[in-house]
């Protein structure tokens, strides 16, 4: 089974091949004189032969019968798909040409020299075939559907030809690269390691050996690929997949793997010292008895996408999503008609802006065999409209599996249509203005225990404050460190909690941080012990005022529950100001704060006598109020454990 494509190109049965092939020759047989029994016989032999895949013996075959009898329309159809068949195309042209020769309006005839003529780039010759087709075939069938399809890509080819992208694709080069088939990128968010698939030999292999493949970055160089091996790859084909943001788990393309479901299916494993674990299938709603590939997983991991051909799409494979929740995945969603088409989308790959979808399609006004798109999230349930990449970035041949790094412009995708060192291969350009996803960041955090500095196991919660609305939460690893996204136009609320420990507050007002690099942090929680505090970095007041604001209810939660969840204990609010002004007014104005921290607690049912405020105004600073930055850090609001 390959990975790569969809259910229908899989090897016929032999015998439904010489059917169909008997159909497509014989759709103009009318008319034609009685044919010597030897031509018969050896086109006949040709169409068993073409339907096993021996191509070339069918060839010599069907051009014995041709020789036998020269105006035999059949054969010449025949042996023009063959060569077809065998990717000899300019044999295939000079077959119909002749075919046409004979029957002027002969249906398949034109309608494959419009194809072949749009493949070999001639464009010209390409639509004058097409419109002769449509004159002579008056219905609206498929082919009449394809062709209009065609005629518009015809169009947009010689404008898009005209009018180039400024870009340059790069190959990534023989450590990544090889004479085999190289495609389907993919990074966790810190892109220090990329994954691919290789798939040894040509596309046109019938039985493809597709494995996942990885490198290291070494000094901004790629290190030479290696096998990830077992138990990710088998005898069988793995591939076409997407890494988790933190890089610990890898959700895979695997084909007629045991356990599986249907003939390709979603499977999931994940790394623990530095071992992936034995693979997972994800079972229904996901997977089904029909074709699932292709998995995209989210930055803050909530939702999959993937490319299937189960019913309820639009046609041929369609894109489609579904979301985590305590109760598993649900049941996927087809993406609509804004995406998917009567044909094939293909390898969506969602940003970790979790807002822009690259993906190919043969569906969508393009350039070739399939372009690459992007679209835009309107709001959780459609897209906007599909916008083609251009060119020099689609071709004519295939060009699939676009991804793009955090920054939103560096952008890798695989092509056969470059120059490259053999077949597919992986390449890298910068994006346009217009083409760009949203930039985005990265925490690393590591959580630790304030006295023994050992790794804690605990859970983060990262809560956008602004743009956004909803609470991602991770899972943290046995070692202590988690990895998070983080968009840069957004401010968010990070929380840390673990029973027995108290929790951790930070806040990241990603607009004010002026740097491309990764963000870093250790937390080091405390017991809760008598005396042990906690800054609240997320409750927020307007400048010289009292009042909350509604942003810092969040984090007043978060104190609700911890409150709620250890009865015994008593904490004192507390307030404070950096220098700035009367010191009179500083701790009048830190006690109010406190007070009004305090109020909200009693109002959402934490007993009176559990609560004390008091201000210090500034008094009590945690850095010298040398600074902006430190001034702003010393105007903070605190608990304190006072009684356990």
């Amino acid at each position: 089974m390959n990975i790569i494509d969809n259910k229908w190109t899989f090897n016929c049965f032999a015998i439904v091949c010489i059917i169909f092939a008997s159909c497509a020759t014989t759709k103009n047989a009318e008319g034609q004189q009685k044919l010597p029994k030897k031509a018969q016989s050896l086109f006949n032999e040709g169409l068993i032969m073409q339907g096993y895949g021996e191509y070339q013996e069918a060839i010599e075959l069907f051009k014995q019968s041709i020789k036998k009898a020269p105006g035999f329309i059949n054969a010449y159809d025949a042996l023009a798909n063959t060569y077809q068949k065998n990717n000899q195309l300019k044999k295939s042209k000079n077959t119909y040409l002749k075919l046409i020769t004979l029957n002027p309006d002969h249906f398949y005839g034109l309608y494959e020299l419009g194809n072949i003529y749009f493949e070999l780039g001639e464009l010209d010759s390409s639509e004058y075939y097409y419109q002769r087709f449509l004159g002579v075939n008056k219905s609206n069938d498929k082919y009449a559907q394809n062709t209009r399809l065609n005629i518009s890509n015809i169009r947009f080819s010689r404008e898009a030809i005209n009018n180039p992208t400024d870009v340059t694709p790069v190959n990534l080069g023989s450590n990544i690269n090889s004479n085999d088939q190289e495609y389907s990128p993919a990074f966790a968010i810190d892109e220090k390691t990329i994954y691919i698939t290789k798939r040894m030999g040509d596309l046109s292999d019938t039985r493809p050996n597709e494995d996942l493949y990885f490198a290291t970055l070494n000094n901004k160089r790629w290190g030479k690929v290696r096998n990830i091996g077992s138990p990710i790859n088998t005898i069988e084909n793995e591939g076409a997949f997407s890494v988790s943001s933190d890089g610990n788990y890898i959700f895979f393309t695997s084909c007629s793997r045991s356990g599986g479901k249907g003939q390709c299916d979603i499977w999931i494993t994940s790394q623990k010292n530095n071992r992936w674990s034995e693979p997972k299938n994800l079972q229904s709603p996901i997977n089904t008895k029909y074709w699932e590939s292709q998995p995209s997983i989210t930055s803050d991991g909530r939702k999959l996408y993937f490319t299937s051909d189960r019913p309820g799409g639009y046609g041929g494979t369609d894109i489609w999503v579904s979301e985590f929740s305590n109760t598993g995945w649900s049941e996927p969603k087809n993406l609509g008609p804004s995406v998917n088409t009567s044909k094939d989308e293909q390898f969506p790959f969602i940003h970790a802006d979790n807002n822009t979808l690259y993906f190919s399609s043969n569906g969508h006004r393009g350039m070739g065999k399939s372009d690459l798109y992007l679209v835009r999230r309107i709001d959780n349930n459609s897209w906007g409209s599909p916008i083609n990449l251009g060119y020099p970035i689609n071709t004519r041949g295939q060009d699939w599996n676009l991804v793009v790094a955090r920054n939103g412009k560096t952008a890798y995708f695989s092509s056969d249509q470059l120059n490259g060192l053999g077949g597919l291969d992986i390449y890298t350009f910068e994006l346009s203005n217009k083409l760009q996803a949203e930039k985005v960041n990265y925490l690393r955090g590591y959580v630790r225990d304030a006295i023994t500095k050992l790794p804690l196991s605990a859970n983060v919660e990262l809560t956008p404050i602004t743009g956004e609305s909803s609470t991602i939460t991770y899972a943290n690893p046995d070692k202590g460190m988690f990895l998070v996204p983080l968009k840069t136009n957004i401010e968010y609320a990070l929380t840390i909690d673990k029973n027995d420990y108290l929790f951790y507050s930070e806040n990241f007002n990603m607009p004010n941080i002026q740097t491309d690099e990764p963000i870093e942090i250790f937390i080091d929680l405390e017991k809760i012990e008598l005396g042990n505090t906690v800054i609240l970095n997320n409750i927020f007041f307007d400048t010289d005022k009292f009042e909350l604001k509604e942003e810092s209810k969040q984090e007043l939660e978060k104190l609700i529950v911890f409150l709620k969840e250890n009865k015994n204990i008593k904490i004192e609010i507390s307030g404070h100001t950096d220098n700035i002004g009367d010191s009179v007014h500083n701790m009048n104005l830190s006690k109010n704060r406190a007070k009004s921290v305090c109020e909200y607690l009693m109002d959402n049912q934490i007993g009176e006598k559990r609560l004390t405020f008091k201000g210090y105004g500034d008094t009590i600073p945690i850095v010298e109020n040398t600074t902006k930055e430190n001034r702003a850090k010393n105007r903070r609001t605190e608990f304190k454990i006072i009684e356990t």
